[in-house]
């Protein structure tokens, strides 16, 4: 037969094969960022569903004793809730019964320091719930020494994205009176308090829900701070390690300073994801989520000025809040 005749083999050309190559290649590139985007909506979702759990954990707290438990107990304990001097605890043991956490708050005394023997086991305890989805690196086993009544050696401690804030640094207002407002600085009784419980040496600050005069819905109560003990200044990784990434630390807690980028520099006009060291922050994008008083989550913009950001940490400050 003559190969005039011969019927011609289906195939792609080499030509044929690179455009489609490519044609793929271009999709790719378009996609994966909304990809991304779209996982890194469903992990801040998640996070928020976090701080929601949080909130409604405080909330039956408060039903069952009465108080807002308290960002920290330290040297003078907290006598409401029949804590002793010297027993050092984060905010965070006081929700592990109604995080479904049953098993670890029964091996967590908290009339003993966080770092004692017999609470060992029950802060080595990772739990799910205090850890923000987009966190750089989840379940962190955090080893450190606390030197805050005694000396604890602390190991495989687990730790948390998620933290208090006690109050505005007085330092803030003062260097910046032009940007935030002016408080009454007098100890636990100021206005420039959140609306945690609180003790100072034997001065303690009983809060409740009632206390909050500032209004539930415009107070902040948990907030990010995420990526402790490794330290990071506007969202790179930075050599050192800072401290209070541990759930059982009472170092966890802090007030709120300001900071500038790049260089983190103290106070400043920034409240939002510059530092990790004692700030609020967050591997989001944009901003941070922050659980409010009467449990509901709300997405605070990295762009908020400090004044209402400040505004919204205080309890009983009476300022007039506005949009955000």
């Amino acid at each position: 037969m003559s190969s005039r005749n011969r019927v011609r083999e289906s195939g792609f050309t080499l030509v044929e094969l690179l455009v489609v190559i490519a044609i793929i290649g271009v999709l790719v590139a378009l996609l994966l960022p909304a990809v991304q985007a779209a996982r890194e909506a469903a992990r801040r979702m998640q996070c928020a569903n976090h701080l929601r759990q949080m909130g409604i954990a405080c909330h039956q707290f408060v039903d069952a004793r009465g108080v807002i438990p308290p960002s920290r107990t330290a040297s003078g304990g907290f006598p409401p809730l029949s804590i002793p001097a010297n027993a050092y605890n984060g905010w965070a043991c006081w929700l592990l019964p109604y995080l479904e956490q049953t098993a670890t708050a029964s091996n967590y005394n908290p009339q003993l320091h966080f770092g004692h023997s017999n609470n060992r086991a029950a802060i080595q305890t990772q739990i799910k719930v205090f850890y923000c989805p987009s966190t750089v690196k989840p379940r962190r086993a955090i080893n450190f020494t606390s030197t805050s009544g005694g000396n604890f050696p602390i190991t495989d401690a687990a730790g948390t994205d998620y933290s208090v804030m006690r109050y505005i640094e007085p330092g803030l207002w003062q260097n910046f009176p032009n940007d935030i407002d002016t408080y009454d600085s007098a100890a636990i009784s100021g206005n420039y308090y959140g609306p945690y419980s609180y003790n100072t040496g034997s001065t303690i600050r009983v809060m409740r829900w009632a206390s909050v005069t500032d209004g539930l819905s415009n107070t902040m109560f948990y907030v990010e701070c995420s990526g402790r003990n490794d330290e990071y200044v506007a969202q790179s990784r930075r050599a050192g390690t800072n401290g209070g990434g541990a759930w059982c630390d009472e170092a966890n807690e802090f007030g709120l300073h300001g900071c500038n980028p790049p260089n983190d520099t103290r106070p400043g006009r920034q409240p939002i994801n510059c530092t990790n060291d004692g700030e609020v922050y967050s591997f989001h994008a944009a901003g941070v989520n922050t659980g409010m008083c009467d449990g509901s989550v709300k997405f605070i913009s990295s762009n908020i000025p400090i004044r209402t950001f400040a505004r919204l940490l205080t309890a009983q400050a009476g300022e007039q809040v506005g949009d955000f």
